[in-house]
């Protein structure tokens, strides 16, 4: 205390002071924390402040002592609060002035923070804070209350005052913020009165909630109206926020007052309706007025309120709240057990409402909307639903009044012709149309609808139809879910079906007001199209009803299709497909004609709008539909098929309609072909897939197309088709892909657009594909020279790259298909002078650039087409078959790509075309001499020219340049092979097994055809079968050669097949001695084989034999030694050859010593003795000297050289290959039923007697391959054939007999199961699956489809070598292809079809069955890590064998023969070895070895 007399600070600064302090200090909830007082501390706080606040105290001393007290009164104790507030109870009075009443309720504040006061003390301050004061002190007051009740959650204690108080302090604080607000519109800060009003806000909702049924009727009405009056008077959103929240404890947890609940239910309608956001928590409020309070009343305050309507805002306000919330009363199903008023009380009531006229339209249409929502939500209540159902529906005309007021509609007396009004959609077939596009009521309709299909099914017939007028009359708007009951209507009571009297005109109603009308829903609209589907299906085959429904439609198509979506269309052009099928010509006619011109007309357009994007989608889906019709009406309606042709082939000509528009009948054109019986069908092409790769038209690995090269998931893909292994064209599994295609060809985007792709793309046909037509179904002939007219102007004058490229790739396919286009000769003419003059000229589309291919891939197709149009040669003249293989000879050096294609192609013209292609001879050999170092064609080369020197005709002029040109191409290839052989040696050493390795590289290439895709790594160029064929080309050539040149080609062939080994050492490996050998043998000689004579048995036993190895040949001389005939026998690697030696001795003379008589007395005097050495003598030496290295070795006649000779003889002179030849008749797919046949057709027969010659199996002296030769297990015939050089036997399970003992064929199967190659006759009709007949070694099916074709050439192709037939099968044309294995890569020339000719076809398969048996030979033995061994290399190292064995053996003077064996085996040592100089002296006409001069003149010791 201040000493007397001095001046302290007045009461206002020490307020002041305080006031800053607790500001310091924090919130009056947060401040600092004192230490309690001890009991002596806290008795002298007590002691001294009761003492100075007493009321004998000066009031400025009081104050002080009060305000002194504030500061530390949070550390006394409850007694210690109690005492002051009851020594200063007086200073918290009205009647204190304002400073004294502000310091006792701050002290009152900081009193109540106080956590220990005791109840008693919590009552007295409670007690000094509702004191009646004025505003000035109101602040204090409810800071002081704030505090006391925690906000307002802890007054359990003071209540029922506290709420009272309370609710008393909301009106004034109100006011005041009121006021306030008014005052600070310019400010963004919050009053102090603002401040007030929140903090009872908040105070007043903590109250409620937690004791609202504490609260008086009398003072909860008096609180509601207070609450009432602010909403109504506040513009602050945050009153209204916590008014709701304030009622929303209210009504959650007790009663509502009947005199309150209109003005609560008013207020909670007002606001709904006025605030969104505060509209779920008036709901909620209304729901729980309704579960606590008098329901009834309260929803009869709901439809008082529907009932007196004003032009007062507030009460368009309170009417609308009114709607919003019987909607969500019923929407929400809280109508409980007591459903309020009536039914059709609320619906006349809500039929009011909707007829206010408020003088605007979009206030009434805003008062429309609520009352239909309103509506919506009574007709789905699951409480009411009963009650309406029982209802008579006398409230549903009020419905459909709103309906119609709410619909904007137009209601005329113009019905649908043939409608009575006794039909039950007579209200339907009034022309009424729904104008309102406002989105309210639109969807406030849409749930009425939904509301009443959700009935329908409980409802009787009467309702139901009512309720399916009204959901029709609604068609427009209705959801499709909803208009699903219409349809369920309609079929159940056969509204729209016969026989039902009107429904032909329901039929045209549904028509005119369901699908026509574009308003609709489309999925409303496309449930009408199936119903009336249904309906046609119903009645269909009836050609007067389909005429009446096509009619009608052709002409409503185009008014159909304006405005429908895509699907529509869809459904739509289905549906007149079926009336296409049924109606008669006329009508047909009429559908037709309108489909064309929805194909053709709104897919003429380039631009890339929406709008002509719909149009393209409309025409496209038109023209697959027309493609299916086509495919419908092709077995049983030949002429519509036709009529449908006609219009498809116009549509792909359309060059004004989109790319896509076009492509899909072009799909169907090019799938078009002739089966065997004339009948046309439409199957599918996987064949095309090689092409497609090549022209990127396959899908890539990440699922999307491109322009690039095929990459590795195109060629899984392509291995997966492969693994199929089918011949012809079977079905894949392909997804229909529609998407747009690029505008101009050319143009370049960073991704290509492609409109068709391999795998995916399947196009406008769906499985199965092969659809035919039946045969005896008429005449109609339906010609394909419109379509050849397309091709042909596509190829030449261009055209869009998808429709161009699509037109490459598949067309060769078709043409195989000769059946198909023999009627259409000059069209192919034209084709194959155009192509090749486009080729000649290099004129011809380019790809764009986007694609990333080159010119070269286009003319890879247009060399696949003149490939097959080989086969149509015998309609041609003679001259454009020299122009077609000079055209395939540019490819082979224009463009990379083409080569493999060309090559094989002029495979083909050597059996097709051989004097045009002897007319090239020269030309061709030097085209291919020129690639000889790109070795990824050496297969294709090397077979095209073993396939040439096997027909004569075809190489009758070729000279000494050309084949010296074939023989250094052969040598090239043979020293390449060489490299990559030794680099794949090497590399198995350092690396894996040599089979493995293998294994994994073929599958990589396994998805290429033969003719597209040239290999390149060392693996995929097969060096083995590179070597091999190499040797064999030499062969067959040398012996092709006239004898007199032959040995002008010796010198040169034998210098270069030597080569040097990698230590520089000259080496000849076997295949070049065996080779030497062949030349050594022919080269003088061209009588063919030769046969020891036999020897009478009375001479047998004056035969002395001896035998000799000379050099690299075994020689036997067998000699009579009373005639001097000598039998010589020359075994060498390459063949055996008798001989026949005989001195002509003539008869002594009479002086002869030891003559037995004159000389005359006869010509058969004595005969000196004769052994074979003198023939050995004779024939092979001189006195001269003869090295020791070359003098023969003479055999030991012990026997045991005889059992090696006859190894020798028991290996074959000539190479023997076998293949199956297997007949498939007509519908056989299964192998059990394919073995079992025993004959084949004649056109089988007359191939077979081409192939080879039919020959007795019993007691046959050569290889049969497996065939009994003794019982005739398997058959008394067979067929084969043989050339100087190898030797191939066909297996013909139709030649052999079948067994009862042996139904599954097993003794058959043996013989094809074991054949690597296997020639497959198909004459099924059906495609050949590679697996038919199961094996491991079955690696390759050569499928020949017989093709029979009425128009015949003009004359028959030219062909080195004639069938063997009687001239029957000349009409008859065939399509060829090899299927490999699926670990096999397709190198074949007939890896893609071929076309052959009847004459050609065996000359043809023959070479293909060698070629394949000899690199299935290679391969199998690669595949084993071993070296395919030719027969003469088998001869030959017997001989060798021998050598090794009787050389240096002491039986002759050879004891110092140097040892066999080249460098290599040795390590490299150098040593006494073939190939050293041979050091030695010229004498007497040979030669002698230094030192043996005398040794080397004696012949004895070698003979």
């Amino acid at each position: 205390m201040p000493p007397s007399g001095s001046s302290g600070p007045s009461i206002q600064k020490r307020l002041r002071n305080l006031a800053f302090s607790r500001s310091a200090s924090g919130s009056p909830g947060k401040a600092t924390p004192q230490s309690a007082f001890d009991n002596d501390q806290d008795y002298d706080f007590k002691l001294k402040h009761v003492t100075e606040i007493g009321k004998d105290r000066p009031l400025k001393d009081r104050v002080e002592s009060l305000l002194a007290a504030t500061k530390q009164i949070s550390r006394c104790s409850s007694s210690t609060v109690l005492a002051i507030l009851c020594a200063a109870g007086d200073l918290f009075d009205a009647t204190a002035n304002l400073d004294t009443r502000k310091a006792g309720f701050n002290f009152l504040t900081k009193a109540a923070k106080n956590g220990d006061l005791d109840r008693i003390t919590r009552a007295k301050a409670f007690e000094c804070i509702i004191k009646p004061t004025d505003v000035s002190c109101l602040a204090g007051q409810i800071s002081a209350i704030d505090v006391l009740t925690d906000h307002g959650t802890n007054a359990s204690a003071f209540q029922p005052h506290v709420t009272d108080f309370v609710s008393g302090l909301l009106s004034e604080c109100f006011l005041a913020a009121d006021r306030s607000r008014c005052e600070m519109r310019s400010s963004s800060s919050i009053s102090d009165e603002q401040h007030n009003l929140e903090t009872v806000w908040t105070i007043l909702e903590q109250l409620i909630i937690r004791d609202a049924d504490g609260v008086e009727e009398i003072r909860a009405c008096q609180l509601l109206n207070t609450l009432t009056a602010i909403c109504k008077r506040t513009t602050a959103p945050s009153d209204l926020d916590h008014a709701m929240a304030v009622i929303g404890a209210f009504t959650a947890r007790t009663k509502v007052p009947n005199e309150s609940l209109d003005a609560l239910i008013n207020l909670l309608c007002r606001t709904s309706y006025a605030s969104k956001k505060h509209r779920p928590e008036t709901q909620s409020c209304l729901d729980n007025v309704l579960a606590h309070s008098d329901r009834p009343v309260a929803m009869e305050v709901l439809l008082r309120n529907l009932s007196q309507i004003s032009d007062e805002s507030t009460s368009i306000k309170e009417l609308r709240g009114s709607l919003l919330q019987l909607e969500h009363i019923y929407e929400s199903n809280g109508v409980g057990a007591n459903p309020g008023p009536p039914i059709p009380e609320l619906v006349q009531a809500l039929k009011d409402v909707a007829t206010v006229d408020h003088g605007d339209r979009n206030q009434n249409q805003a008062t429309l909307i609520l009352s239909l929502n309103a509506i919506a939500a009574i007709i789905r209540n699951k409480a009411v639903i009963q009650s309406l159902i029982d209802d008579d529906w006398n409230c549903m005309n009020g419905v459909v009044e709103m309906v119609a007021k709410a619909a904007d509609t137009a209601i005329t007396n113009e019905l649908h012709h043939d409608v009575t009004p006794a039909s039950p959609i007579y209200l339907f077939a009034q022309c009424m149309e729904i104008r309102s596009d406002v989105e309210g009521i639109v969807q406030a309709l849409q749930h009425i609808c939904r509301g009443l299909s959700e009935l329908y099914f409980r409802l009787t017939f009467e309702k139901q139809t009512l309720v399916v007028n009204l959901l029709l009359f609604l068609g427009n708007v209705a959801e499709p879910d909803t208009l699903s009951v219409v349809i369920n209507y309609m079929e159940e009571h056969r509204i729209v079906f016969s026989p039902n009297e009107n429904w032909l005109a329901h039929v045209a109603i549904f028509v005119d007001r369901g699908f026509l009308d574009i308003k609709k829903h489309p999925l409303y609209r496309a449930k009408v199209l199936d119903l009336i589907s249904k309906v046609y299906d119903s009645v269909s085959g009836d050609p007067g009803v389909a005429d009446k429904f096509g009619q009608q439609f052709a002409k409503l198509m185009k008014k159909a299709t304006a405005g429908s979506s895509l699907a529509l269309i869809n459904q739509l052009t289905d549906l007149v497909c079926k009336f296409l099928l049924d109606a008669r010509l006329p009508t047909f006619d009429l559908l037709l004609a309108a489909l064309v011109d929805l194909a053709v007309h709104q897919g003429s357009t380039k631009s890339i709008s929406p709008v002509s994007a719909v149009l393209e989608d409309r025409a496209n889906t038109t023209s697959v539909r027309l493609i299916g019709s086509f495919m419908d009406c092709l077995p049983n309606q030949t002429l519509k098929a036709k009529k449908i042709y006609e219009s498809l082939v116009a549509i792909a000509k359309d060059r004004k309609a989109s790319t896509e528009v076009r492509l899909n009948p072009i799909q169907l054109l090019a799938r078009l072909r002739c089966a065997s019986d004339g009948v046309l069908q439409v199957i599918n092409i996987p064949d095309s897939l090689g092409l497609a790769s090549i022209l990127s038209k396959r899908q890539t690995a990440n699922g999307t197309s491109g322009g690039t090269a095929p990459s590795s998931r195109a060629s899984e893909e392509t291995s997966r088709s492969r693994s199929d292994r089918n011949s012809g064209f079977v079905g894949s599994s392909r997804d229909d892909v529609r998407s747009r295609p690029q505008s101009a060809v050319g143009e370049s985007t960073d991704v290509p657009y492609l409109a068709w792709t391999y795998p995916t793309f399947q196009g406008s046909l769906t499985n199965p594909l092969k659809v035919s037509a039946t045969p005896g179904t008429g005449s109609v002939t339906i010609d394909l020279s419109s379509w050849l007219e397309l091709v042909l102007d596509v190829i030449e004058n261009g055209s869009d790259w998808e429709i161009y490229s699509y037109i490459l790739i598949h067309l060769p396919s078709q043409l195989t298909n000769v059946s198909l286009f023999a009627n259409n000769i000059p069209q192919i003419e034209r084709l194959h002078d155009l192509v090749v003059h486009q080729l000649q000229k290099g004129k011809f589309l380019e790809p764009p650039a986007s694609t990333d291919l080159r010119k070269g891939h286009v003319a890879l197709c247009l060399y696949q087409t003149l490939t097959v149009i080989i086969g149509y040669s015998g309609w041609f003249l003679p001259q454009k078959m020299w122009e077609t293989v000079h055209t395939f000879l540019i490819g082979i050096s224009q463009w990379s790509q083409t080569i493999k294609c060309c090559i094989h192609a002029l495979a083909l013209c050597c059996h097709e075309l051989p004097r045009a292609v002897d007319r090239c001879l020269s030309l061709i050999l030097t085209k291919m001499s020129q690639i000889i170092t790109q070795s990824q064609f050496a297969i294709d080369i090397l077979e095209f020219l073993t396939r040439l020197s096997r027909i004569p005709a075809a190489h009758q002029s070729i000279g000494e340049e050309p084949l010296r040109t074939i023989f250094g191409i052969c040598i090239r290839h043979l020293h390449h092979s060489r490299e990559m052989r030794q680099i794949a040696t090497d590399s198995a050493k350092l690396s894996s097994p040599f089979s493995s390795k293998r294994c994994s590289n073929v599958s990589g290439n396994a998805g290429f055809p033969s003719d597209s895709s040239p290999t390149s790594s060392g693996e995929k160029e097969l060096p083995e079968y590179v070597y091999a064929l190499a040797y064999q080309v030499i062969t067959h050539w040398f012996l092709a050669i006239p004898i007199q040149d032959r040995s002008k080609h010796v010198g040169w062939i034998a210098k270069n097949l030597a080569w040097k080994d990698k230590f520089g050492e000259e080496i000849v490996e076997e295949q070049s001695q065996v080779t030497l050998d062949m030349m050594h043998r022919t080269a003088f000689l061209d009588l063919g084989e030769t046969v020891r004579p036999s020897i009478p048995t009375e001479k047998e036993k004056n035969m002395i034999k001896k035998m000799y190895l000379v050099g690299m040949s075994v020689i036997t001389i067998e000699t009579d030694s009373t005639t001097g005939l000598t039998y010589i026998t020359k075994r060498q690697a390459s063949g055996t050859t008798n001989a026949t030696y005989q001195p002509c001795i003539a008869p002594l003379p009479a002086h002869h010593v030891g003559a037995q008589g004159p000389a005359t007395t006869t010509s058969s005097s004595t005969v000196p003795s004769i052994v074979p050495q003198h023939a050995l003598l004779q024939l092979s030496s001189t006195i001269s000297p003869m090295p020791i290295p070359i003098q023969p070795i003479v055999l030991p006649d012990d026997g045991t050289p005889e059992k090696a000779i006859r190894g020798i003889d028991l290996i074959a002179t000539v190479d023997s290959y076998k293949a199956g030849v297997i007949y498939v008749a007509s519908g056989q797919k299964q192998e059990k039923e394919i073995l079992g046949n025993t004959a084949g057709s004649k056109v089988f027969d007359s191939f077979l007697a081409g192939l080879g010659t039919r020959v007795v199996l019993q007691g046959a002296t050569f290889n049969t391959c497996g065939l009994d030769k003794v019982s005739n297990m398997d058959g008394m015939h067979t067929v084969a054939w043989r050339d100087r050089v190898t030797e191939i036997i066909f297996h013909v399970p139709s030649m052999m007999p079948n067994s009862e003992d042996d139904p599954q064929c097993t003794n058959k199967k043996k013989h094809t199961g074991n054949d690597f190659v296997n020639i497959i006759f198909n004459e099924s009709g059906l495609p050949f699956q590679f697996d038919t007949f199961p094996s491991a070694l079955n690696y390759m099916n050569i499928v020949i489809i017989p093709e029979k074709v009425l128009a015949r050439p003009r004359s028959s192709p030219s062909s080195a070598e004639n069938s063997g037939s009687d001239g029957v099968e000349s009409s008859y044309f065939f399509q060829v292809q090899v299927l490999c294995a699926p670990f096999l890569p397709e190198i074949s020339a007939a890896a893609t079809a071929k076309v052959v000719s009847a004459s050609a076809l065996p000359s043809y398969v023959r070479q293909l069955a060698l070629n394949a048996h000899l690199f299935s030979l290679v391969w199998s033995e690669r595949g084993q890590g071993e070296e395919f061994i030719s027969s003469w290399r088998s001869r030959l190292r017997h001989i060798r064998k021998l050598r090794e064995r009787y050389a240096n053996t002491g039986n002759s003077a050879n004891v110092g023969y140097p040892e066999m064996g080249t460098a290599e085996d040795r390590g490299g040592a150098r040593s006494y070895v073939e190939g050293d100089d041979w050091k030695g002296t010229l004498a007497m006409g040979g030669l002698a070895e230094q030192g043996q001069f005398l040794m080397s003149l004696d012949f004895t010791r070698w003979t």
